[in-house]
Parts: C-alpha cells; structure tokens; sequence
C-alpha cells in the first residue's frame, strides 16, 4: 500500500538563534540542512519512494519532509530517524578529532553521549492514500503531525543538577567534566586557549553547541564589519585602497572583526595582547595605522556620524498563507512544482543579499535570515519580495498571491546576538499580522526603541522622508510632532485638525524651496504618533548618506 509520509525535523530557530558569534548562526543553520538532507537522501534510496517535499534533486532540504512511500511506513521513519542520529553523531567526532588533544580528556563522553541522542526533535506521520485523495490525505497528516509534536516528551536532564549549563543553550550542561570547571562555571582554561572553540571564560558549552563552534569557520563577517559595510561604496579610491589593506590584515592575523583594526582602542589592546604572537614590524604596524588613518579621514570627510559605524540590521523574512496555498493543490505533481519554485527563490535569495553587502545565514525556501548593514537592509527586503512573488506566482492559485512579510531590526554590533535576533522576530510578526508588509525597528544603545510597520505598496514612503532629512529637514522634526501628539492625545481631534497641525509643524521644519507633505493615511492622533516613529528611524537612516550628495 502508498503512504503519505511526512517527517519534521526540530528544534530549528531556536537552535540557529543560540549563537554568540556570526559563525555559530551559519554553523547551527549548516548542521540543520545537513541532518535534513541525511534524511531526504535515505528516503530517496528507498524502492518506490517518491519525494514531494523538497522535490527530487533539489540541493537544500527544509525541517519538514513530505513523501510517498510503500511499504511499512514505520520501519521506514525509523531507520530515517537512525540515520539521522548516526549522522550527528558523525559530526561530533569529526568536531571532537578537531579539539586540542589536551582538551579531550576534559570532555564527559556520558553527558556528550546523552545529548547527542536527546537533542533531536523528530516526528513522523503517516496516512494511506487512498484512492489518489491527495488533499484529503495530506490534510489528515497535516493534523496527526501536529498531534505527535503537541505529545513531545520533555526528558530530564543528565546526571548533574548542579552541573554548570551552557550559555547558548542553557538547557542542556556543559559537556565538560565537573573537575575541569574552574570556578564550577567557568570553561576549563585549557579549552580556552584552544583555537578551535574560542572560547570565553564563561563559554560552558554543550556538545551540541562545540560542534557548531568548531564547524564554524572562519570568513563569515562579524557583526561590526557588517557594520561597516555600510560605507564601503561611499569611500573614495585611496581610502577604498586602505579599507582593503586592512581586510588582508585582517586575514593573515587571524582576526574575525575588521573593527579591530579599524579603532585604535581595540588595536591598542590587541597589539600589547598579542605582540608576541604576531611579531609585526614597526613597517607592519604603520601601514595597519595609516590604513585605518585613511578610513577615519574619509568617513569625516563625508560627514558620516560615528555612531552610524556601530549599527547593522538583522533581517527575518517569511512567506504569507504558504499552508493555504498548500492546502489548494490537488495533486503531488503541483507540490513538487511548487517546492521547485521555492528551492529557486533560495537561490536567488542568496544573490539578492550578496548584491546588497549582507550576509545570507539561511533560507528555507520562504523563510529568510540575513545580516545586513544598516543602510541597505530596507532596499535588499524589497528585492527579496519582489523575487519572491515574481518566482512563487506561477505556482499560486489564481485567487492568491505569493507574497512575503519582512522584519528588520537596526541593532548595535555590541548587542547579544540572540537578543537581537528575537529583535528582528518581533518586527517579523508585526508585518505578519498585516500580511505583505514591512516592519522596522531601530534598536539604539540609549532611548526608546523606534518601530513602524506598513503594507509593501507604501515601501515608497521610506525612501521619501529619508531624502528629505538628507535634503535639510529639521532633525527636530519628529521631536515636534511627538509632543503635538501628546497635547491632542486626550482631544477628540478630527483628522483633518490633526493632519492640518502636522503640516504647520512640517511647514515651519522644512527648507523654503521644499514641499513635502504630511501623508493622507494620517487620521488620528494615534496614526501620528505610527509616523513619528517612521520619521525617527529615517533620520537615523539619512545619516548614512554622504553630504557631498546634497542638493
């Protein structure tokens, strides 16, 4: 008999999410498709297997399978689920043989062991298909699948209750030996020198965690140096020259932030921690200076604000009524068209962020993370829309259409990375509670957080109030709107009383040969606070344009 089976794989955001460096995110995201694909490529090796989800062939691999299979359906998950527990365990050991040989007796094979069986989330489902009912079949799965993860077993904790935990994943212990530990929460110092975990002091890490340090490699860009990505396109030719000098230093001395060569406070503090170990010359050292001297002069020039060179977006993007679009499909030629489409967008989602100076960690067909500087993350979002829809629609329903909702935070590179990310979640579900829509929110080191979300068709308004800041609108312009909120906000105003005294405000901001207007969607008090918001976040994003640009 032909079953419909399908296999979710877990935990999945928040697994990429415990990160404290770029490399762990791009490392966890790695590890997940890898045990992915074990899987599509067990069940691709079985007779009269026929994969519906990711479609055959297809290179990535989501957390969720879909499939038709015969046979016994069971025997089948099951050796999946082997398979796939066979091939983390693989990559343990691959990570453990990369460990100092010093720092290996260090490590407790029993808690490593526990972890590496329990930290898998695997569910399977399977139903009949009978008579060829595809949607009915699949919609009965669809509600056993979820069935079998509200059942998940919650499975204590190994041995040690006292046992230090990790801090990317503090449900789990550390996986070194209680003996190694220091202070009892402190990593043993042995590991910490160990250059293939870079560990810090406090970096008890689990199992699962140490495999993603030590899969993580070198070259994925620090936060700071998305950073200052920002204003590599800005730069002129000597001190593009320069910015590139420091990039090949970058490289041959090891390091994962270009900022530490870009500010001399953390040049300063590298060169008396690591004098002995690089042995650089005094030619070595003046060429790293003036490099550095060059980009600073440059950036003056250009009139960008120091405080723009510490900020860089977090961008999570995911597909609208995907499961509806699902649902509407009546055969699994129509799936496995669709989950072709998707694998393309994957692809061009790569491209688009690359064009845009960020850095792809992951898509899963229509869920998107990307790390981006700050000023291009609002355009490389609405790239990635417009190619989503363009690649989706012919596979869509003729009443729907594909569309994607994006969140962006605009956080500091000093920010814990896994706060920021829930940061750039919270954005994403503000625009998924309207649908096809963009929500930002600006994160600074002191104040309020600043965040307006909008439908993509008003996508032109960003681009409209942050031209006419770097044009010469008043920085105090919102400043003045706000308080104009706070004096009508227990008034019964009308919308046009409000939009009238918004304009006044505007008029007074504004240069004499400008006529900028207060948007018509601005009905109430409340509506003028959401662009107050908006304004703020585009005075903060004017700042990235150079004013040799100005008009």
């Amino acid at each position: 008999m032909r079953y419909l089976l399908a296999i979710a794989l877990g935990p999945v955001q928040d697994f990429i999410a415990a990160a404290r460096r770029t490399a762990d995110l791009t490392a966890g995201s790695a590890l997940l498709v890898d045990l992915a694909q074990t899987v599509v490529r067990f069940l691709e090796e079985q007779p009269n297997t026929e994969m519906i989800f990711p479609a055959s062939g297809q290179k990535s691999a989501p957390n969720k399978l879909l499939c038709i299979v015969q046979g016994e359906p069971h025997k089948i998950a099951g050796e999946a689920k082997t398979q796939v527990l066979k091939h983390l365990r693989g990559q343990w050991e691959e990570a453990y043989q990369k460990i100092a040989p010093s720092v290996q007796p260090l490590i407790d094979s029993d808690i490593v062991c526990w972890q590496l069986k329990n930290f898998l989330e695997f569910y399977a489902a399977w139903v009949p298909l009978e008579n060829g009912d595809y949607p009915s079949a699949r919609a009965r799965l669809e509600r056993i699948l979820a069935g079998r993860k509200a059942l998940r077993d919650f499975k204590q904790p190994y041995k040690y209750p006292q046992h230090p935990k990790s801090p990317l994943d503090p449900s789990l212990d550390s996986a070194f030996r209680t003996e190694a530990h220091g202070d009892g929460f402190s990593a043993p110092e042995a590991a910490q020198k160990d250059p293939a975990l870079r560990l810090k002091p406090r970096e008890t890490l689990d199992a699962i965690s140490l495999i993603k340090r030590v899969r993580g490699q070198r070259g994925v860009p620090s936060t700071r140096e998305l950073a200052l990505r920002a204003f590599e396109h800005i730069l002129p030719q000597e001190a593009l020259d320069a910015y590139r000098a420091l990039q090949n230093w970058q490289a041959k001395l090891g390091l994962d932030d270009l900022s530490d060569l870009f500010y001399q406070e953390n040049w300063q503090k590298l060169l008396k921690d690591k004098a002995e170990d690089w042995n650089l010359s005094e030619a070595d050292r003046a060429e790293i200076e003036l490099s550095a001297s060059k980009l600073h002069r440059a950036l003056r020039e250009k009139g960008i604000p120091l405080e723009s060179l510490s900020y860089y977006a977090i961008l999570v993007a995911d597909g609208d009524r995907i499961g509806e679009t699902l649902n509407q499909m009546t055969t699994p030629k129509q799936h496995q068209a669709f989950s072709t489409r998707v694998a393309d967008f994957a692809g061009y989602a790569e491209q688009i962020v690359s064009e845009h100076k960020g850095y792809l960690v992951y898509c899963g067909g229509d869920d998107v993370l990307a790390l981006l500087p700050a000023n291009r993350a609002l355009a490389c979002a609405y790239a990635l829309r417009q190619s989503f829809e363009q690649t989706l629609q012919p596979e869509m329903p003729a009443e729907k259409r594909a569309t994607l909702s994006a969140g962006i935070a605009i956080v500091h590179s000093m920010d814990n990375l896994q706060v920021a990310l829930e940061w750039a979640r919270s954005a994403e579900r503000l625009a998924k509670r309207l649908r096809d829509a963009l929500a930002v929110a600006r994160h600074p080191r002191s104040g309020g957080v600043n965040c307006f979300s909008a439908l993509w068709n008003r996508y032109s308004e960003w681009d409209y109030w942050i031209q006419a800041f770097h044009r010469g609108l008043a920085d105090g312009f919102p400043y003045e709107l706000r308080q104009l909120v706070r004096e009508y906000r227990t008034l019964d105003a009308s919308a046009d009383i409000v939009r009238r005294e918004a304009q006044r405000v505007l008029d007074r901001k504004q240069k004499p040969d400008e006529s900028l207007t207060i948007p018509e969607w601005i009905d109430s008090v409340a509506t003028l606070d959401e662009f107050v918001e908006l304004l703020l976040i585009a005075r903060f994003l004017a700042g990235y344009i150079p004013k040799e640009k100005q008009v």
